[in-house]
């Protein structure tokens, strides 16, 4: 299995020539040049590969004169950030940031406290570490691929939750096992039978590991 190497200039034009979010599949379209997209999955898991390969180096080109890179599968957007007079929350759903003046870390009031309690935590990104590496495009031929694929969704649609659960755990970029280790551990100081315990935290732990579980397969 081949990484396509696509024109990243002819790509980047084309989203910022967008004025709203376009789908993953209609972007594969127009990248790979075809009429539909084909129904087997080695090859649909190429294309997909290959176009966020691209999207994650256009991400980090353009981040950095000032353009922001939205990839939610199901809308895909490059849009200039805006000045740090005004608030950099982007609305996936609209295309576009949110209209108020910022008051202070780029945020305006509304949205300034929800920042706040996250600045500070641990948080990485496993799309970018996965399709970052060329090499994963070998995952096509994999029995890891369904899982591995719909740990990336459920990290997409949920991030601020998993960033949560990984604070929470304290960890940054963990493995299954991992995670599996801090929760006994987790599990032995805040279980209700012990001095320390708290039914909160439990609860708290319980969920945290499940959706990490959902998202760290191996």
């Amino acid at each position: 299995m081949e990484l396509i190497s696509y024109d990243m200039v002819s790509l980047r034009r084309h989203l910022e020539r967008k004025t709203a979010p376009e789908s993953e599949a209609a972007l594969l379209k127009f990248t790979a040049g075809l009429p539909s997209l084909p129904s087997k999955q080695e090859d649909l898991f190429i294309l997909h590969f290959s176009l966020y390969h691209a999207l994650y180096r256009i991400k980090h080109q353009a981040g950095a004169e000032g353009w922001y890179l939205h990839l939610d599968p199901m809308r895909i957007r490059l849009i200039r950030t805006p000045g740090t007079d005004a608030c950099h929350q982007y609305n996936a759903d609209e295309g576009t940031f949110c209209p108020n003046a910022a008051v202070g870390f780029s945020w305006c009031m509304e949205h300034k406290k929800g920042h706040r309690k996250n600045r500070g935590s641990l948080s990485f990104d496993p799309l970018l570490d996965f399709y970052s590496n060329p090499e994963n495009i070998t995952f096509g031929k994999s029995d890891l691929l369904r899982k591995l694929m719909k740990g990336i969704r459920v990290y997409a649609f949920r991030k601020g939750e998993i960033d949560g659960a990984l604070a929470f755990f304290n960890l940054g970029k963990p493995t299954r096992s991992m995670i599996q280790k801090r929760y006994h551990e987790l599990a032995k100081k805040y279980h209700p039978d012990r001095n320390a315990g708290d039914d909160s935290l439990m609860k708290r732990l319980n969920q945290s590991y499940q959706v990490l579980c959902e998202v760290f397969v191996v």
